[in-house]
């Protein structure tokens, strides 16, 4: 389990933080995949601002798992390193339009004999995109995972998010992965919501399932909070 996204979604946006600034996610997720649950708590996602389209990106979890004989297991999860850049804005065009390179590697090989995660890197390559509407905002990604072991996948979402109040949005997603050469995807349908409780600080949320029968792949429940903080620059109150 591995946030790649924009939180606390799945499906990623063009935003960065903007110049010199930081927004910083200390998160809890947890997936229940058939019988068994799976933690990552905390979950440190870090983001720095370089300029108005740049984004740099590291995120590492301390992994919990629950094994088939009961118990649990813990340890250093995988790290991801990415790089952000938004090339189109809606300003200049009708689109905002980004490509958001990540590489994700192991840490601990413990962790993998530990059974936390398989043995395994990748490289994703996307492209986000993303139009606002008055309060409703649109936006949507698409990319492709090259994985060392096991096979390549596709991955695609859409998202919209509706502004209730100044300090409180809604928003909601459906993603999809899928296996390069198959035809059976995976998709998940998840619901989410955005509070600004003070300047600089949000408390960010999503819940949903896999919609396909937990038999054939897809989490039976997927949950996200966090605490995001956004550091360096005056975020409108």
């Amino acid at each position: 389990m591995q946030s790649l996204a924009g939180p606390p979604l799945l499906t990623d946006d063009p935003g960065t933080p903007g110049p010199n600034c930081w927004e910083i996610n200390t998160a809890f997720l947890a997936e229940r995949d058939g019988q068994l649950w799976s933690f990552e708590t905390p979950l440190l996602d870090l983001n720095y601002g370089v300029g108005e389209r740049i984004q740099l990106k590291y995120e590492t979890p301390w992994d919990e798992a629950e094994v088939e004989h009961g118990g649990m297991r813990s340890g250093a999860g995988q790290s991801l390193l990415g790089i952000k850049w938004r090339f189109l804005d809606q300003e200049k065009a009708w689109l905002d339009l980004s490509t958001y390179p990540q590489y994700l590697f192991d840490n601990a090989a413990s962790s993998v004999r530990r059974g936390l995660f398989e043995e395994d890197q990748f490289f994703l390559l996307p492209l986000e995109w993303q139009r606002q509407f008055g309060r409703l905002t649109v936006y949507g990604d698409g990319g492709y995972y090259w994985f060392r072991r096991r096979p390549n996948q596709w991955t695609y979402g859409v998202a919209a998010e509706y502004e209730i109040y100044p300090r409180f949005s809604i928003m909601g997603e459906l993603h999809s992965y899928g296996v390069d050469g198959y035809g059976d995807d995976e998709a998940v349908a998840q619901l989410g919501f955005c509070w600004k409780i003070r300047k600089h600080l949000n408390l960010i949320g999503a819940a949903g399932r896999g919609l396909q029968d937990s038999s054939r792949g897809g989490p039976n429940f997927l949950g996200y909070l966090a605490m995001q903080f956004n550091l360096g620059k005056a975020v409108k109150d």
